[in-house]
């Protein structure tokens, strides 16, 4: 979701732009590679939102999908777009125009299908689980 969100910072056709979105990009790209390299070795989830307020975010299981291929049908269960994260880059050598009108089309398809995930899915269905060890929850057993 932050790669979708940081393209909408380049509201303009212009070099600096392009170079600040390049540099989010690869932030992004090695936080993320960071992220899949601990799963590969640990069930440890990285993810700010679920460990923090104990809900799936956004681009919950896309990790999972990616270590599930080349089985296809089970990274397509575990997020059914995770195939759009390796064009999400491309949006940098668009033109701004359409860069926006991708990247709001991105966040209603994955704001969609989280909603669907939450109603179908959570609280006991991976990926869509409920984080017990959460902050938000250590907060509430203890109050």
């Amino acid at each position: 979701m932050l790669l979708i969100l940081s393209t909408m910072i380049l509201n303009t056709d212009n070099n600096k732009a392009t170079h600040e979105a390049i540099k989010i990009y690869v932030v992004l790209i090695v936080i993320g590679g960071i992220a899949f390299g601990v799963s590969l070795f640990t069930d440890i989830s990285l993810c700010i939102v679920y460990n923090v307020a104990g809900i799936p975010c956004f681009a919950c299981g896309m990790t999972r999908a990616f270590r599930s291929l080349p089985n296809v049908a089970q990274a397509f269960f575990y997020h059914p777009l995770f195939f759009t994260v390796p064009f999400m880059p491309l949006l940098v050598i668009v033109s701004a125009k359409t860069r926006n009108i991708t990247s709001i089309i991105l966040i209603i398809l994955f704001t969609g299908l989280w909603v669907v995930r939450m109603v179908w899915l959570f609280p006991h269905t991976a990926p869509m689980e409920y984080n017990y060890h959460s902050l938000f929850e250590i907060f509430i057993r203890r109050n």
